[in-house]
């Protein structure tokens, strides 16, 4: 027998006397209300996240939380609150022993089933539009922008493929947004007949959208608010009990015979880990909803994304990724749309070769208190679009043209957890340049250089008020193709408040004036002997005003906004490059929906108008601000089956008649589309989908596509009917 000891009888003293003292700390704090902004994640992580800033004593099987993910949670709630969101949804309860310390048990009433919850995308957090966590992400499967955006009335998507697509918030394109890709600056703006930014959706983590109200630490030059994209980790992919994994995917359309492919692989040790990640699509050209083939559409996407990181808890974590995006196909001449029945005769398509590549280091330590929780950001971004095509009076010959856009950018903050509230302090500074490239002529190329400071804090007052509010101060340097230098700077404010009015009932304000620099201009219309006398830096107010109610399942929201921009930079190779508009986007949207125990329905209606100098915007004078939208209405819902892991899910987009841009020779047409799935969750490894995409086969071009309102635009039509299939085997 081991001889009894002092320390044998110390040791679980100590720890009963912990356990009493923790118990009693969170009996005093349990009734207590406090604001938590938490982002979606691994339920195991973050349930031991919230018990340890808490002091709550909770104990449970990691293998129970296995694979489970969290809701973002973003609101005031007392911590027990916390702890019951969190695993609502999860086939898991919450258990307080007899010496008040909890556990996790498997509950027995209720089918395990995947968490719903309501989302940021659904009721808003105080400065955020939309917020969709990877789980939501996961369960739209998003093979594009359009599809990533598809159930949001306020969002557009205009373009029928992914090298034409273009993405506008609340009227406002994303060109007048700060976006970052991981928390790299892009500066992507090569031509106006692509896209803007090429995205792969498909293992995105995360994406925020700051419409109009953008806070200070988003970036400069949020002219109307802030998009973030952020791609996974490692730790989004593995349990928390795996160390390696991978997956493969495949997906069939069978329209235009369309076959997408990827692979990933990952895995982690000793705090190192790794990701590498592989995606292509390709196929035939679509048939739209009239059954004729829509020509030059054929898929040619090639998607690559590798990351490197080390994390420990005392240094922090330590990120490189590199992210590589290409489209390169035959497309229409101009290819957002079929062609003109007037002006020069071109050529009916060319050779489209549009990438984007990206290199990102981050580091971050947040502990989520204390006054040292540094973040630095270092990227590299490019975007080159080379055009090929054969002119019309020499077929021998091959003319191309070549874009660049570059931007090296760097931002250096540190979050400050003090009593008041929390502080983001820290500098930024981006370089970003368009170069246009003919063979035989001079490069073209417009410069700016920015170095901003900003700080934005954000906290709860009381119980009821959350308010976030800050200040950038901006320095530009700005160099033409003439080689002239323009200096100037400017200031930016914003606020936002969130005030909960009663259990049932939140108001919502915010407000921003922001002031933009000069804004490079698209690189294929560059021209050497531009005059830069009369250049002056774009600026713009923003407001919103919400009212959201909450009551047991059934949930609505209401969003009045308004986005003005003086001194909007519209150049032209003949007009000169400081010609300039001023636009007015206002609008309101409305969202009501239901979240039951196996599913929930959403229903959202947007109401959008535009002006360019008091006039109606067309998709033509709005290039890069914005475009018509009128009124768009969303209808979303999914419903899990009880006794198999069977999803069933739905979404429509209704748009309507808008006749406000009757002025230009058309108004826009009416349309409504339909589409819907069942996702099979075969085994926890093997995941099945049935899709069925234009189920009534509508013939429409989109809304936010170029075009519809002149009589001389032949638009491009949506793809019609597509049933698709698609599955995901991970190891």
């Amino acid at each position: 027998m081991r001889p009894f000891t002092h320390a044998a009888l110390t040791r679980p003293l100590l720890c009963a006397l912990a356990l009493a003292c923790a118990t009693a700390t969170f009996a005093d704090t349990a009734t207590q209300a406090q604001h938590y902004e938490l982002a979606a994640g691994p339920l195991g992580r973050n349930l031991s996240l919230i018990a340890t800033q808490n002091g709550i004593p909770l104990a449970f099987d990691p293998a129970l939380t296995q694979g489970l993910q969290s809701p973002a949670l973003d609101g005031n709630y007392t911590p027990q609150q916390v702890l019951n969101l969190l695993i609502e949804g999860s086939g898991l309860k919450l258990i307080q022993k007899e010496d008040g310390s909890y556990t996790l048990e498997k509950s027995q009433n209720l089918t395990s089933l995947p968490a719903v919850k309501i989302s940021a995308s659904s009721i808003n957090s105080p400065q955020t539009s939309l917020d969709y966590s990877r789980d939501e992400l996961n369960a739209v499967q998003p093979r594009d922008v359009k599809e990533l955006f598809k159930k949001d009335a306020a969002v557009a998507v205009g373009g029928s493929i992914p090298v034409n697509q273009k993405v506008y918030v609340r009227g406002v394109e994303e060109t007048a947004m700060a976006v970052s890709i991981d928390g790299g600056r892009q500066n992507n703006k090569v031509f106006h007949h692509n896209a803007t930014n090429l995205i792969d959706p498909s293992l995105l983590k995360a994406v925020r959208a700051s419409a109009g109200v953008a806070a200070a630490d988003d970036g400069p030059g949020a002219i109307g608010g802030s998009l973030v994209y952020e791609t996974v980790d490692v730790e989004d992919l593995l349990s928390p009990q795996r160390n390696f994994g991978g997956f493969v995917d495949g997906r069939y359309s069978s329209n235009g015979d369309q076959l997408t492919t990827g692979a990933s692989i990952y895995g982690r040790n000793s705090g190192f880990e790794a990701l590498f990640y592989l995606n292509h699509t390709n196929g035939d050209d679509y048939e739209d909803g009239e059954g004729d083939t829509v020509r030059f559409t054929e898929p040619g996407l090639l998607s690559k994304l590798s990351k490197v990181a080390y994390e420990d808890e005392q240094v922090g974590r330590f990120e490189l990724s590199m992210e590589n995006v290409n489209d390169e196909s035959q497309r229409p001449y101009r290819a957002n749309f079929v062609g003109l029945t007037v002006g020069r005769p071109v050529p009916e398509s060319r050779v489209y070769d549009l990438t984007r590549e990206s290199l990102n280091f981050n580091y971050s330590r947040d502990t989520a208190q204390g006054l040292w929780n540094p973040s630095v950001t270092i990227a590299s971004g490019e975007t080159e679009l080379e055009t090929r095509e054969v002119p019309l009076d020499d077929p021998t010959a091959l003319i191309v043209y070549t874009g660049i856009t570059e931007s090296q950018s760097m931002t250096v903050k540190n979050t400050f957890y003090t009593r008041f509230g929390e502080i983001v302090a820290g500098v930024d500074h981006y370089d970003d340049s368009a170069i246009f490239r003919y063979e035989g002529d001079p490069d073209l190329e417009e410069q700016a250089e920015n170095l901003g400071v900003f700080i934005q804090m954000r906290q709860t007052i009381g119980e009821q008020l959350n308010l976030s509010y800050g200040i950038r101060h901006d320095q530009q340097d700005f160099t033409g193709t003439d080689g002239s230098s323009h200096d100037d700077s400017g200031t930016s404010g914003n606020i936002a408040a969130d005030y909960q009015i009663n259990d049932y009932l939140t108001a919502k304000a915010a407000y921003a004036q922001v002031w933009g620099g000069v804004a490079l201009a698209e690189n294929f219309i560059l021209n050497g002997g531009w005059s830069y006398d009369n250049i002056k830096a774009v600026e713009a107010e923003n407001y919103s005003f919400a009212l959201r109610t909450l009551v047991g399942g059934a949930f609505a929201e209401a969003t009045l906004y308004q986005t003005d921009i003086e001194n909007g930079r519209t150049p032209s190779y003949g007009g000169g490059p400081d010609l300039a508009a001023n636009f007015k986007i206002d609008g309101y949207d409305i969202v009501v929906g239901f979240l039951g125990q196996r599913g929930e329905i959403t229903m959202k209606y947007a109401n959008i108008e535009s002006e360019m100098d008091g006039i109606v915007a067309s998709s033509y004078d709005g290039n890069y601000f914005t475009v018509p939208l009128g009124e768009i209405i969303t209808i979303s819902g999914t419903l899990n089956l009880s006794q198999v892991p069977v999803t069933l899910g739905m979404d429509a987009e209704f748009a309507l008649e808008n006749d406000a841009v009757e002025d230009s020779g058309a108004k826009q047409d009416s349309y409504t589309v339909v589409n819907a799935y069942v996702n099979y969750a075969a085994t926890d490894n093997l995941n099945l989908r049935l899709s069925i995409d234009n189920l009534t086969d509508e013939s429409y071009t989109d809304r936010a596509s170029y075009g519809q309102e002149f009589t001389t635009v032949k638009t491009l039509l949506e793809p019609g009917r597509s049933i698709i299939l698609s599955a995901r085997l991970g190891f």
